[in-house]
């Protein structure tokens, strides 16, 4: 009787055990208790009748049946989402209210709900409200009671007696991420109508009342799971080592994929609106930049040094022959050799210090990862290009050739004023990039090297030394030069470029950058640790080039034998790998986006923006292939 009893109370101890195993499990793979179960019942209700729809769990604790405003969104590539939100006595009927509304919708059977691959399902609930005297209160800045932060707080208001709710979910969804946008975006919502984009803003913040801040709590359906969303983006997403390689081949497919038979790349990509007319140039959807050009081959280059996929190199050689299409040679003499002559990258209408210098950059890291020197003698012409723009004082000049001066003429002789006019804070970091690689990787030719590095100590000592006193203006709380920072990383491994003056200007334009970044302590808001800021308050920036900035400081710290200051540099710098990490266009957080596909793989200009730009994918995908090797 006795082994009965303890049989007994161990068969007990077991299911015990079993059943708090199984709990745990279920709670470390679903954001809540029953939520895979939820979803599914709100699945099969909308393909049913809505009055015989019975939920089979609950939602968190955070939910007030009867006070939260609900939310169901329904999403599909190819169709415009649906969505209805209501408030009702309990969780059930307030399903059963939104179902059925959904179901009333014109375009509702288009939906394939059976498919849950096809269709998802986003469920948001308001869990704070907080009202507000009146909407010019509101700021994107102040870290105060009124503070608006995209993707975290939305609204609810009044116009003309109706009541409306602007969730949080739908900066990230619709692409927002300003006020103004959110404004304007309200504005044509509520029938406010005009041709001034500003007169229809200023209309809805004079007429709306009863204005509210709400925060919600959202999850979202992938497939056969429930996903939890902080900003509109999943909450929890993969950081480790090998998570962040197969992200930044994944944006090199990306690049490589949007690629055309010329051997340029898609420019830029609004995933949000499903169109490629670039922001900035909204009149001209065929505009393209040749230095990003260049930019997005860099990073095919990088993506072959980290994986050794031929299929990288293919395509990087392909855009490095469409890149050579847009560059000129100088007028020469007959007597001149190849190798003497100068080559220079020109397009729309100009030829850029910059342009040159990336291009260079792009066609040195090609013979020197592929051992083909296919592209030597255009890489001699651009070097000797380069040179020639480094004027007595050490001063590259920033233009070649530009529209507005001197008639669109070579510009060989420049007055002081047109020099400061000319001058750009980027250029001459690139050109010094390009000319370290060539002197570093070539075969060596002793006086034509030691020109190379005499001209770019030269035009390094202007820019660590001069260019403070003589463009004050250009500098910023948070440092923006790391092309030159990654110049200086390259040429450190030349004994002769080894300045302390130079390393000093890379470690200390590395700790502005660290100080002005959201930390573990300072962070308003928690995936903000890792972003910069201008001033502190500011949005979130996410920002891969600087990222590359501060891991060049991390290698030239350790050629420079400061141990502890590379692995404070590389710990910083895993911080802002992980924030940028948010911006990565998973499958998962394309919920809303139209063609999913198009934008799949790729990195985001911001956190709630939809917008991509090769650069973006290209500073980000290559700090992370610099990055990666240095984890463990």
């Amino acid at each position: 009787m006795h082994k009965k009893k303890i049989t007994l109370s161990l068969s007990i101890i077991l299911i015990i055990l079993i059943l708090v195993t199984l709990f745990l499990w279920q709670k470390r793979t679903e954001p809540f208790i029953g939520a895979s179960a939820l979803f599914m019942d709100i699945r099969q209700g909308l393909q049913q009748d809505a009055d015989s729809f019975i939920p089979s769990a609950r939602l968190p604790h955070d939910y007030v049946e009867g006070k939260s405003q609900l939310y169901l969104t329904l999403y599909q590539p190819g169709l415009k989402p649906l969505r209805w939100g209501t408030i009702r006595s309990s969780l059930s009927n307030t399903l059963k209210r939104n179902i059925a509304k959904l179901q009333k919708a014109r375009t509702f059977p288009e939906f394939n709900l059976q498919d849950m691959d096809k269709s998802r399902i986003l469920l948001e609930y308001i869990t704070k409200r907080q009202p507000v005297d009146q909407v010019g209160l509101l700021s994107t800045s102040r870290l105060d009671e009124y503070r608006f932060e995209p993707g975290i707080t939305g609204l609810s208001f009044h116009y003309k007696g109706q009541k409306y709710y602007y969730m949080p979910t739908e900066a990230f969804s619709r692409s927002h991420m300003s006020l103004n946008q959110v404004y304007h975006y309200l504005a044509r919502r509520v029938g406010i109508k005009g041709k001034k984009r500003q007169s229809r803003i200023g209309r809805f913040k004079r007429n709306v009342t009863q204005v509210e801040l709400i925060e919600s709590r959202a999850f979202v359906s992938y497939k056969d799971r429930v996903i939890e969303l902080y900003r509109g983006y999943p909450k929890n997403f993969p950081t480790h080592k090998q998570a962040m390689q197969q992200s930044l081949l994944n944006s090199a497919d990306w690049v490589m994929q949007n690629m055309d038979k010329q051997g340029n790349f898609l420019y830029y990509y609004d995933a949000a609106r499903d169109n490629t007319a670039d922001f900035q140039h909204p009149k001209n959807p065929h505009y393209y930049n040749i230095l990003r050009h260049s930019g997005g081959t860099i990073t095919l280059l990088r993506a072959y040094e980290l994986s050794g996929d031929s299929k990288y190199l293919a395509a990087a050689r392909h855009s490095l022959d469409y890149m050579l299409t847009k560059s000129r040679l100088e007028p020469f003499s007959p007597s001149e050799s190849d190798t003497e002559k100068s080559r220079y990258v020109f397009y729309n209408k100009k030829a850029k210090l910059g342009g040159t210098g990336i291009a260079l950059v792009a066609l040195m890291q090609y013979w020197h990862l592929s051992g083909d020197d296919h592209y030597h003698v255009q890489a001699r012409q651009m070097t000797n290009h380069l040179l020639s723009r480094i004027a007595d004082d050490g001063e590259f000049i920033g233009y070649y050739i530009h529209p507005l001066y001197q008639d669109g003429k070579p510009l060989i002789n420049v007055t002081p004023a047109e020099r400061k006019k000319l001058f750009s804070f980027y250029y001459p970091g690139e050109a010094l990039l390009g000319l370290a690689l060539y002197e570093k990787h070539v075969p060596k030719d002793d006086s034509f090297n030691q020109t190379i590095r005499e001209k770019s100590i030269q035009a390094l000592d202007f820019l660590v030394h001069e260019r403070p006193k003589k463009y004050p203006e250009l500098f910023l709380a948070l440092p923006a030069d790391s092309w030159l920072m990654q110049a200086i990383e390259e040429w450190w491994d030349h004994p002769q470029m080894q300045d302390p003056a130079y390393s000093r200007f890379v470690f200390e334009d590395a700790m502005k950058m660290i100080e002005h970044s959201y930390n573990e302590t300072n962070s308003p808001y928690p995936d903000y640790k890792g972003h910069f800021y201008y001033q502190y308050g500011d949005h979130a920036l996410p920002d891969g080039a600087r990222a590359e900035g501060l891991i060049a400081a991390t290698y030239l710290a350790r050629k420079a034998g400061e141990e502890i200051l590379a692995d404070y540099f590389l710990q910083k710098s895993t911080d802002i790998a992980k924030a940028l990490m948010q911006t990565y266009n998973s499958p998962e957080a394309l919920y809303a986006a139209p063609a999913p596909e198009k934008a799949v793989g790729a990195f985001r200009f911001k956190l709630t923006r939809q917008w991509l730009r090769v650069d973006s994918v290209q500073h980000t995908a290559c700090f992370l292939a610099r990055l990666t090797p240095l984890l463990e």
